[in-house]
């Protein structure tokens, strides 16, 4: 698989992972951990988070872990690779029902994100999640 193709298929699974907390959060906190560089960073607009551990628990539990069902949709993907590093442009929409609240919920944003190559694959090595309001 090329290059590009590997990173797309990297962050859909970044986004179904975060969705299937809603139903199982342990397997989804694990399959998070397997798409992270060890030190990636992340910002979703709130206090920087550092490390795989932390950004899965944050994602697992903060993000989906309140809502009965999410679901990421990911567009207009930009991908620019330079070696063995790359980063990675989504406009990206999720809706998601939350507890006790009959409608559900919409957040629309933009992912700008960086990648590396580690022992021949690509893992995520920065997530940063800005909210259009």
């Amino acid at each position: 698989m090329d290059d590009y193709a590997a990173i797309q298929n990297l962050k859909a699974r970044y986004c179904a992972s975060a969705d299937s907390s809603c139903e199982d959060r342990d397997a989804a906190r694990a399959a998070l951990l397997a798409l992270f560089a060890p030190e990636v960073t992340a910002d979703f607009g709130m206090e920087p988070i550092a490390g795989a551990e932390a950004v899965a628990d944050f994602l697992s539990v903060a993000i989906s872990g309140g809502s009965e069902w999410m679901i990421h949709n990911l567009h207009s993907p930009l991908v620019e690779i330079d070696g063995d590093g790359a980063t990675g442009q989504w406009t990206v929409n999720v809706r998601m029902k939350r507890p006790g609240i009959a409608e559900p919920a919409f957040v629309f944003g933009r992912y700008h994100d960086a990648f590396r190559r580690v022992d021949g694959a690509w893992k995520v090595a920065a997530i940063t999640f800005r909210r259009c309001e």
